[in-house]
């Protein structure tokens, strides 16, 4: 996946970078060349600080695509579910009973996220001295991506309000680590039984590895004591997501999510995308995407209270 992000416009004087040297852009009409810098740093950063990326990948598609629902105009994607099986054993006389079999499906709508839009006059422009892709950064990701991570959050609290939610008391600890792991493998005595993928919480409840012996958490606590807790997001050897989005996800609270192939979908028919206008002597610039999140398991995620 490229790190540019895309560019429209609707004058063939826009380019790349909001800042004096993108005011020249325009007046020299190198529209390409600045649009490529003007937006691939804003790309990154939205990558890095949504969270529900590495929940589950992204995978972007093209209108041929697309389904079509009955009651409304919204785009969607309608996903299948495996179906459920069992075998038996027998003498080589006995036949397995025959069953019908019925494939489940589930509906990913897609919506729109869209930023702010901001508007400068071009006379205020020229007297911008710094590289104003930084403000850009801003707006990108902390709107766009706010709203992926609220909306995949949204899913995951619905499916496991209905699924499982465990309260421990006595924090991040490796007993009640372990405990939960447990409950989630062993998800409705046996009968559902989920595999643990990944972990997800806060920062600020991740950083309370800090207080756990070596003996505890074993050779990352001695990367961790030379590097910093960065350099190592994984506990007992299972992938960690953090985020500073506390308002999100609570620092009291972590997700145990299964692989991605047993959550759910993540789809983009546009990912973000820099569109600027400019009219007389405005100019105005926004992202926008189109995408489209659905949880498909009931029965993955489980939320611990800690």
């Amino acid at each position: 996946m490229s790190n540019t992000i895309p560019v429209e416009t609707t004058d063939v004087l826009l380019g790349e970078s909001i800042t004096r040297g993108f005011y020249d852009k325009i007046k020299e009409g190198r529209i390409k060349e600045a649009a490529d810098m003007g937006s691939r740093f804003t790309r990154t950063k939205l990558r890095e600080d949504a969270w529900s990326r590495s929940v589950i990948t992204p995978i972007t598609i093209g209108d041929d695509e697309l389904d079509r629902a009955v009651d409304h105009d919204l785009p969607v994607k309608i996903i299948e579910k495996e179906p459920d099986t069992k075998a038996y054993a027998m003498t080589f006389k006995g036949s397995a009973r025959g069953t019908w079999f019925y494939g489940e499906r589930y509906m990913a709508k897609f919506f729109k996220i869209e930023s702010k839009h901001h508007k400068k006059n071009k006379f205020e422009l020229m007297t911008y001295q710094n590289d104003i892709r930084q403000l850009l950064t801003e707006i990108a990701q902390k709107e766009i991506a706010r709203v992926e991570d609220e909306t995949m959050n949204a899913g995951l609290e619905a499916v496991a309000i209905g699924a499982q939610k465990l309260t421990l008391a006595g924090g991040l600890t490796p007993a009640n680590v372990a405990f939960a792991l447990k409950a989630h493998i062993d998800r409705a005595s046996g009968v559902s039984p989920q595999p643990v993928g990944k972990l997800l919480m806060t920062k600020s409840l991740y950083y309370d590895i800090v207080k756990l012996p070596h003996t505890t958490i074993g050779a990352p606590a001695g990367r961790i004591y030379e590097n910093g807790v960065d350099s190592e997001e994984k506990l007992w050897g299972i992938p960690v997501i953090t985020t500073i989005k506390s308002d999100i996800i609570a620092n009291t609270d972590f997700y145990i999510l299964p692989p991605e192939e047993y959550l759910g979908k993540f789809y983009m028919l546009q990912d973000a995308t820099l569109f600027i206008e400019m009219k007389a002597d405005m100019i105005e610039f926004w992202l926008y995407e189109a995408i489209a999140q659905a949880i498909g398991n009931s029965l993955g995620p489980t939320r611990v209270t800690v």
